[in-house]
C-alpha cells in the first residue's frame, strides 16, 4: 500500500544590502497553519531589522494550491499587518483568481504590487529602481 503525501510548504530567500531587503517567497501545495508559523517568524525578524531600508518581494505562487482554513486566516492577517512595509511586491502565478487577489489588495500596500505570469519580467520589474517602464 503505497501512501502519498502531497508537498507543501514555503521556501524564503533573503538578500539584504545596506539599502535595500529583497525577500523571495516560493509558496508549494495546500498551505497549512504550521507552515505559517514556520516562516512567518523569520518574515518578522528580517523586517523588523530592516527598518529603513527598502523592502521588495517576490512571492511565486506557480506551484501554490491553496491554503487550509486557519492557513488562509494566518494569511490575511500577516498581510494586513505587514503589507504597508513593502515598495514592491511581485506576485507571480498562472491563475485568473490570483490575479483578481492583487488587484484586490492593491489599497492595502504602501508601494506598489503587480501580477506577473512570467518571474523574469517580475523581478525585472522589482529592480527596475523608478525607470521609465516600458509597455
Amino acid at each position: 500500500m503505497a501512501i502519498y503525501i502531497e508537498e507543501h510548504g514555503v521556501s524564503v530567500a533573503m538578500n539584504r544590502t545596506d539599502e535595500a531587503l529583497f525577500i523571495e517567497l516560493k509558496m508549494k501545495g495546500k498551505l497549512t497553519h504550521e507552515d505559517y508559523e514556520v516562516f512567518v517568524p523569520i518574515l518578522e525578524r528580517a523586517l523588523k531589522e530592516s527598518k529603513g531600508l527598502k523592502i521588495n518581494m517576490l512571492a511565486d505562487m506557480t506551484e501554490f494550491k491553496g491554503w487550509k482554513l486557519r492557513a488562509a486566516w494566518d494569511d490575511m492577517v500577516f498581510g494586513l499587518k505587514y503589507a504597508r512595509q513593502f515598495d514592491k511586491l511581485a506576485v507571480v502565478g498562472k491563475k485568473r483568481w490570483e490575479e483578481v487577489s492583487v488587484d484586490m489588495m492593491k489599497p492595502f500596500v504602501k508601494g506598489k504590487i503587480k501580477f506577473f505570469k512570467d518571474r523574469a519580467k517580475a523581478i525585472k520589474w522589482l529592480f527596475n529602481n523608478g525607470k521609465k517602464e516600458k509597455k
